[in-house]
């Protein structure tokens, strides 16, 4: 078996002609175990934490010449024991986190296709979602510019389908699409019906600035209607000395179902560098729902990794919409090493962006939803390894129970984590 392994990057070459060709093999086992103790919204007094390990395992296969490159990765997601330890079923869910083609027309100008990860600048707007163990991939075709002189424009394209149903061997016709799996046999969940985007990044001496032109599709209703949402954006970073300055900000037009939408967010933050540890302060503003609006004004992050903004017990933005009522977040970071690793911490003070009403919906409810702690101690392992632990507490208010829809709350709220990754280079 080590022969023939060491053997894969000569036959690769013989297959395809060249000698200037690089062929890499990867592989990963991720395990994480985690104590959820109100992870995501306040846990009610009469409920018990949970506890579980969840585990991520991939091969990478990377094929790269001056002309083209391929890269499939293979994947299995599984909850320690949703097998039987003797059971011939299967629990897990195994199947291709990646399957793309890259073909470069000149060093400036190529194209990509096939399931991919799209991710942007950091990851607000466009990410991989890699904290999550499934990830977020997009099946999409991408046109890329990209010189020397530190200027990418991209632009990419998605339209998604069903797969044909039993008794239907081959699709004759048909493009009903929902955007969410419902009763029906659609198999996927929360996808766009076809999506399009425009990025451009320019990178100066001391700083940055990205653009974003985006629009998502999502199918609504028993007909088959699209409703077309809009999201413009602009991102701008500058080095000053030791401060280094952020500012975004973004709009959402078009439709959202059978609504007008206008919604907006932006965000502020300065990082100081020092000779121990950096420190960030910043304040993210993201809409909530106007009262008397005729128009749906509710921004939504569209397909960035949110776990990595508004506090890692992921209460608002992962896998919800915060009871439509917005965000405000102001925060403050910083990270040092500690022995041989780094420990993070972060500390978020959140209010609501709209007003919101106490649960006899007459008088009106502070905007003041708590405060989270996250900390993260990371610690590398030889040369392939990554050891992490994280505590997290939320100190959350009345509100935050009235925007969960939680009663009868326990007072304390955290989640605790321990996470091994070994990712080695086989070839």
């Amino acid at each position: 078996m080590k022969k023939l392994i060491s053997a894969l990057p000569a036959i690769f070459m013989l297959i395809f002609g060249t000698t200037q060709a690089q062929f890499t093999l990867t592989g990963e086992v991720n395990a994480r175990s985690e104590f959820r103790n109100g992870f995501k919204k306040p846990i009610e007094e009469s409920l018990d934490p949970a506890f579980f390990t969840e585990q991520r395992t991939r091969l990478y296969a990377n094929y790269k010449t001056t002309e083209y490159e391929i890269r499939i990765a293979l994947q299995d997601v599984r909850m320690w024991g949703a097998d039987g330890i003797v059971d011939k079923t299967y629990g897990g869910s195994f199947g291709i986190a990646e399957a793309w083609a890259r073909y470069y027309m000149s060093n400036k100008l190529s194209v990509k296709f096939g399931r991919q990860i799209i991710s942007y600048d950091n990851q607000r707007m466009f990410g991989g979602l890699e904290w999550a163990m499934q990830g977020l991939r997009h099946d999409a075709a991408l046109l890329l510019y990209e010189d020397s002189l530190g200027l990418k424009i991209h632009v990419g394209l998605a339209y998604n389908q069903n797969p044909v149903t039993e008794g239907e061997p081959i699709r004759l016709s048909g493009t009903y699409y929902p955007s969410f799996t419902g009763n029906g046999p659609y198999h996927a969940t929360g996808n766009y019906k076809h999506m399009e985007f425009a990025y451009l990044n320019k990178k100066f001496e001391a700083g940055t600035v990205s653009a974003y032109l985006i629009n998502d599709a999502r199918q609504y209703g028993l007909e088959d209607s699209v409703a077309n949402r809009q999201t413009y954006g602009l991102m701008g970073m500058k080095k000053l000395g030791n401060l280094k300055l952020n500012a975004e900000a973004f709009y959402q037009g078009g439709k959202v179902g059978f609504n007008n939408l206008s919604a907006y967010m932006f965000s502020l933050s300065a990082t100081v560098k020092s000779s121990v540890t950096p420190l960030i302060i910043g304040y993210d503003h993201l809409s909530g729902q106007e009262l008397n609006s005729n128009k749906n004004t509710v921004f939504a992050p569209l397909f960035g990794t949110n776990h990595a903004f508004y506090g890692f017990m992921d209460y608002f933005y992962v896998g919800n919409g915060n009871s439509n009522s917005g965000l405000q977040d102001l925060y403050l970071k910083t990270k040092f090493k500690l022995g041989k690793g780094a420990l993070l911490g972060h500390v978020h003070y959140y209010m609501t962006a709209s007003t919101i009403y106490e649960s006899d919906g007459i008088n009106e409810a502070s905007a003041s939803l708590g405060t989270e702690l996250d900390l993260v101690y990371v610690q590398p392992l030889g040369s392939a390894g990554t050891f992490k632990m994280g505590y997290s507490q939320m100190f959350d208010t009345n509100s935050m129970d009235l925007i969960k829809g939680t009663s009868n709350s326990k007072t304390l709220n955290n989640w605790a984590w321990v996470q091994l990754i070994i990712k080695p280079k086989f070839i």
